[in-house]
């Protein structure tokens, strides 16, 4: 158990602070893109998108090595033995969707269950940062219309 409580912590320390630098990044970088607002907010909507598949990558890397090297525990259900099955899995939790086709048995079910908190937390931040982006570009670029 304190394996995965060690993994879990050290897995949202790392999303956490990836998430961070991203946003300190799109923040310092975006308003000088020679981009209009829309593509500004393009871009932004796309770097988000992409951090978060990386986010449920890490995490779908950390249960294959959860379960295959550190005996964790299992993921059962249908076809829950392949690489797919990982990345399908840490989706529906990182999002908090729920379905019960692939379960964790074992000390996973903690790892489980500290993803779908830091995906909530992580897609709540994200949303707030959209928020706060739109309405700063937009008095940014001081423009109207579609620009």
């Amino acid at each position: 158990m304190i394996t995965a409580i060690f993994l879990a912590l050290v897995l949202v320390i790392l999303t956490f602070a990836l998430h961070y630098r991203v946003f300190t990044t799109l923040a310092t970088h975006t308003p000088g893109l020679k981009l209009s607002t829309y593509n500004q907010m393009m871009v932004i909507i796309l770097v988000i998108f992409v951090i978060h598949l990386l986010e449920i990558g890490l995490y779908s890397l950390a249960y294959y090595l959860a379960i295959e090297s550190l005996e964790l525990g299992v993921l059962e259900g249908i076809h829950a033995d392949d690489p797919m099955s990982y990345l399908y899995y840490s989706t529906v939790v990182y999002t908090s969707l729920g379905l019960g086709d692939i379960y964790p048995v074992g000390h996973i079910r903690f790892i489980t269950g500290i993803e779908t908190l830091n995906g909530f937390m992580l897609i709540t931040w994200s949303a707030s940062f959209t928020f706060l982006a739109m309405n700063r570009l937009l008095a940014w670029n001081n423009r109207g219309g579609d620009t």
